[in-house]
């Protein structure tokens, strides 16, 4: 069958496949590829497009496994290896993605948008320096790719590359009046601590789509640093509603919590914020201040020594370390602590003089 070419039942579902797709019924579209696939199991064009509506139904591992079908067949297919790769960073394989889109990149020096999502494979591999080269190129050769430039400038801010982001929020982004454009200013406000500017731009992001991935945390996070503690809290809880497994958005939460005194809520989101990153030092600092407020000095000590072996200058850490230790009659360790702290202090004060 093979030698061929598929058959007529396979192309009549085929065809089915395509119609449904285009308007739009990703379910039934999947039902007629898969048809299509059992007459003629080797067909790329409709393992292709299967793996395409099978990302638009968010089921990512059967769209993953669907395009390595595919390149198994032609393992140097550009669409398939540029729907492949989108569909292992859509899944999570961050690897495979760079992988998959650097073959892709290499075998099509042009290809400005596998440049694009490679550089975002590379950042999400925190290969932060090949990333950030990657998308250099293609906003340099692509100006107009807003994506491009959207994830280089928050890459910069990230990375504290403040003055390069300021340069492209100058050039490419403030000359375009979108959603996307106003949050990476506004987060390019919250890094310098200006979050009076940074609620203006989150707030015009907002109006222009409230929908918007990741601005109501940098909205929330501009509130409780401006004072709204309250408007704050309430962002957080919505968008965790929508997302109930942001790391992010739990750990703060979990502090807002802790801030208004609502030990009990404050407890249970850092505790899943904590199965999600265990090591993570804020989530572990505030879980050491429910646990001595609760009087699990022990358990409070423990934590707070985690904290400081990942972090030696946690100031805060230390000294609430230093009064746990009194807690416990531990009078040696807890000196030992408030000399640290005292230390600590004093090299940030000749630090800022």
């Amino acid at each position: 069958m093979a030698a061929h070419g598929p058959s007529q039942a396979s192309n009549d579902q085929f065809a089915c496949g395509v119609q449904l797709q285009q308007t739009g019924d990703l379910t039934g579209a999947r039902r007629a590829y898969e048809a299509a696939l059992k007459l003629s199991p080797r067909r790329i064009d409709a393992l292709s497009n299967l793996g395409l509506v099978y990302s638009g139904l968010r089921e990512f591992d059967r769209a993953v496994q669907t395009f390595e079908k595919a390149l198994e067949i032609d393992p140097r297919q550009p669409a398939v290896l540029f729907n492949a790769g989108l569909a292992y960073l859509q899944a999570g394989q961050n690897e495979k993605a760079r992988r998959t889109l650097a073959l892709l990149a290499g075998l099509q020096k042009d290809n400005f948008l596998a440049r694009h999502y490679l550089g975002v494979s590379l950042l999400k591999l925190n290969r932060i320096a090949e990333g950030v080269a990657e998308l250099d190129v293609v906003v340099m050769g692509h100006p107009d790719n807003l994506d491009a430039a959207y994830t280089l400038a928050s890459a910069y801010i990230k990375t504290n590359q403040l003055e390069k982001a300021r340069r492209l929020i100058d050039i490419v982004i403030e000359s375009h009046n979108t959603a996307e454009a106003h949050l990476i200013a506004g987060s390019y406000w919250m890094a310098t601590q200006n979050y009076r500017r940074a609620v203006v731009e989150l707030r015009r992001a907002q109006e222009l789509n409230p929908a918007l991935p990741e601005l109501g945390t940098s909205l929330g996070g501009a509130y409780a640093m401006t004072g709204s503690q309250e408007m704050a809290r309430q962002l957080f809880e919505e968008y965790l509603r929508k997302n109930p497994a942001d790391f992010d958005t739990l750990a703060i939460l979990g502090w807002l919590y802790l801030e208004s005194d609502r030990m009990i809520d404050a407890e249970k989101v850092l505790t899943k914020a904590r199965e999600m990153r265990s090591t993570d030092i804020e989530v572990l600092f505030q879980l050491a201040r429910i646990a001595r407020a609760k009087g699990q000095f022990q358990e409070s000590a423990v934590l707070l020594e985690r904290v400081i072996a990942a972090k030696p200058r946690h100031l805060r850490a230390h000294v609430l370390l230093a009064q746990t230790y009194f807690r416990l009659r531990r009078n040696a360790e807890g000196n030992r602590e408030r000399e640290i702290v005292n230390r600590l202090n004093a090299e940030d004060s000749a630090t800022r003089r």
